[in-house]
């Protein structure tokens, strides 16, 4: 459980995606702790009901690339919260293949997760906070989005378009949301278990801070997006990879 914060986001009612573990069950650890009214999915609906009742939020199954369970899933969230003002994009998956080798259903899957239903989940909560006046958004994408690793062609592809996709929303969706983008360099989650058994030493070395990051640091640069310390901030991305993405 994450300690007590601030408040920095009383009042505030957002959805996170992919919070039955990892980058989006820290979200919802450090946002609850900050005051947040939260609405949590993923598709494990066992692990992340879990973890909403831990935290005393709601939580719901949802697979974001399916549009008729997002639709769903989001009318429940505004029902339970009384209104979205926040979204935090976290559902994504990571095949590590070389382009030749990635089969076309592996490529279909990880766009379908990480760009298209990052897409729908935007698309879907617009809506409602413009009912509430307002709002923010925040995608993770990578610094594979960025500067593509070997063997993660589909994954990088999809980041990409993770960040252009929220430049366009930003632009469309303002003044009344704001849109922005972050790039973690690799973080310890179970997504990248099978990369860290090969790679640890090389990839602790690359960045200019000399460790991998931890899912705090990425969580509290999407704090700061999420709150109204970024007030004048849309269309941003902001890369958290301890100096990797630019050696």
């Amino acid at each position: 459980m994450a300690e007590q914060g601030s408040g920095r986001l009383k009042g505030r009612r957002i959805v996170v995606t992919g919070a039955a573990r990892g980058m989006g069950l820290a979200t919802a650890e450090i946002f609850a702790a900050e005051g947040a009214k939260l609405a949590l999915c993923d598709r494990d609906e066992q692990a992340v009901r879990a973890n909403a009742d831990r935290l005393g939020q709601f939580g719901a199954g949802c697979d974001v690339a399916d549009e008729a369970d997002v639709a769903r899933f989001c009318e429940q969230a505004e029902q339970a919260m009384g209104g979205v003002d926040g979204l935090i994009n976290a559902a994504g998956i990571l095949i590590m293949k070389p382009m030749l080798e990635t089969s076309l259903a592996e490529w279909q899957r990880v766009l379908d997760v990480n760009l298209t239903g990052t897409m729908l989940m935007c698309k879907t909560l617009a809506p409602a906070m413009q009912r509430a006046g307002g709002g923010t958004m925040v995608n993770i994408a990578s610094i594979g989005g960025l500067r593509p690793g070997p063997g993660s062609g589909a994954y990088s592809v999809s980041k990409a378009g993770v960040i252009m996709l929220s430049n366009s929303l930003a632009s469309e969706l303002g003044p009344e949301i704001r849109v922005n983008t972050v790039c973690p360099g690799t973080i310890p989650t179970d997504m990248v278990t099978d990369l860290l058994a090969s790679s640890r030493e090389r990839l602790t070395e690359t960045p200019a801070l000399k460790r991998l990051g931890r899912a705090e640091d990425v969580v509290k640069a999407m704090l700061f997006l999420t709150s109204d310390d970024s007030s004048y901030v849309t269309g941003d991305t902001l890369t958290v990879d301890g100096g990797w993405a630019y050696r």
